[in-house]
């Protein structure tokens, strides 16, 4: 089932005072423009992967709510004045408690984690590079939970060198293999996301397209997604990312275009870099328009 959240509208009054009639002027004190987080500094995506650190994200003020409130919440620090989504489409809301993304809208994909493989390295949950099954990607429980979210999407651990370590899922990978999905109908991507304690700051957020995946025969092991670095605190924030606002690194094969194409994405991920340690939770991720 779709998952939309709506936003409330603006509620619009013209005031003033005639000889004959007048309307009155109300507010409905109930909007909240959601504050920009901003952030600067560097961090690696990739193979070798240098990017720019941008960000718009809102915090979250409150970790417990009842399902009739979450609507309200998300409102407010989404921010309609701000440009913010008016629907998501829910990609993964993570409830289900199991490694595959909300088989709707034609999306067949699950999690997995990926690293730089350096030795004594380690990454949780582990990577499975054969595609065997045996080890899926496990949800965390969350203690507290994020309003009524119980459980996310996280990944952590320490000691990568190279380039670093990360998680995701294909957006179309029916028995396995990797297809093309068209999300043209979108503006972007909208998620919440924090780190642990003693965590790296930072998480990169990556979107494939055939220019910029194997899958798209145009690059092969230099393959420089479409990416967006974002500055993460242990609060839980949402975040807001147009496709458009997604850049290459500049390190690797160029995809040919200046813009991602949204009529065929492969992959959403979730990268750090070079870090002592990680710990990156991510909840809630939609298709927003």
């Amino acid at each position: 089932m779709k998952n939309r959240i709506f936003l409330h509208g603006l509620n619009l009054a013209l005031c003033g005072l005639a000889v004959a009639a007048f309307v009155a002027c109300g507010d409905d004190g109930g909007e909240g423009s959601g504050g920009a987080g901003g952030g600067s500094g560097s961090t690696t995506s990739g193979t070798g992967n240098p990017t720019t650190t941008t960000t718009t994200g809102t915090t979250d003020p409150t970790t417990t709510a009842t399902s009739s409130t979450t609507t309200a919440t998300t409102t407010a620090t989404t921010g309609v004045g701000g440009g913010g989504p008016q629907t998501v489409e829910m990609i993964d809301d993570m409830e289900d408690n199991d490694n595959a993304i909300l088989a709707e809208g034609g999306r067949v994909g699950y999690w997995y984690t990926f690293n730089d493989e350096t030795a004594g390295a380690t990454q949780m949950p582990p990577p499975d590079p054969e595609g065997t099954g045996e080890t899926p990607f496990t949800m965390t429980e969350l203690a507290p939970a994020r309003a009524q979210s119980t459980t996310a999407a996280r990944s952590w651990g320490s000691g990568f060198e190279t380039w670093g370590a990360g998680f995701g899922f294909d957006l179309n990978s029916p028995e396995g293999v990797k297809a093309a999905y068209d999300a043209s109908a979108y503006a972007g991507i909208t998620f919440w996301a924090k780190v642990g304690a003693g965590s790296i700051k930072s998480a990169t957020v990556l979107i494939s397209d055939p220019g910029t995946d194997p899958a798209g025969a145009v690059c092969t092991d230099e393959c420089d997604k479409w990416n967006k670095t974002l500055a993460l605190t242990e609060e839980w924030q949402q975040f807001t990312i147009p496709f458009a606002d997604l850049k290459q690194g500049g390190w690797g094969t160029p995809a040919g275009t200046d813009q991602i194409d949204a009529t065929q994405l492969y992959s959403i991920q979730f990268q750090v870099g070079v870090a002592p340690e990680f710990d990156v939770y991510i909840d809630d991720l939609g298709f927003y328009n």
